[in-house]
């Protein structure tokens, strides 16, 4: 019976249908069917004069659209500020998306800057054969860059990753990069 008297005021649009014409058709089981569907916010309940009027949930919402113009400004408000936060949400992913590019380029030009920098200090550093220490060229570049043991290291094993037909690394050392499990304290360009 449920389904009927639902099926009864949704059939009705959004004109709604008579509280008493309901009880009329479906006897007096339909008080207590119609708090039910009320609590359920499946239908709505509505004095209009000397009269209820019920609707289903949506030919209410369209009811209020049609008859209501406060419900129709706040409706259309609602509607102008959902506008305005997609265009925000795509304004500020277009924002992101501009911030990630000048980061990568940001950082290619820093990798850059610090293989000149990691290259001179390798020439200027290396014995008769080439080789240095990576705690030599460490000194001189965080010195000058102020960049901490740490970020020195992960650039240059970055580098040599990067590079490796450029550059040859070997074992050995108190510090440097570790490739393998293997602190490789020693570096020369081939």
């Amino acid at each position: 019976m449920i389904e009927e008297v639902l099926h009864s005021i949704g059939s009705t649009g959004i004109v709604g249908v008579k509280k008493a014409d309901l009880k009329k058709t479906y006897g007096k089981e339909c008080d207590e069917i119609l708090e039910k569907l009320a609590k359920e916010e499946k239908i709505f309940i509505e004095k209009k004069g000397v009269a209820y009027f019920v609707w289903s949930r949506e030919n209410y919402i369209l009811h209020l659209t049609e008859n209501d113009p406060k419900f129709k400004l706040i409706l259309n408000m609602l509607v102008g500020v959902s506008h305005s936060v997609a265009r925000l949400k795509d304004h500020t992913q277009n924002l992101r998306e501009d911030m990630e590019r000048i980061s990568l380029q940001e950082n290619h030009h820093h990798d850059i800057d610090f293989e000149n920098v990691f290259d001179k200090c390798l020439r200027e550093a290396g014995t008769s054969i080439g080789w240095t220490s990576f705690s030599k060229i460490r000194e001189k570049i965080c010195q000058t860059r102020d960049l901490s043991k740490e970020k020195f290291y992960l650039l240059a094993g970055d580098l040599v990753e990067k590079h490796h037909d450029k550059y040859e690394v070997s074992s050995g050392g108190q510090e440097g990069i570790v490739i393998r499990g293997l602190v490789h304290g020693f570096v020369r360009n081939v």
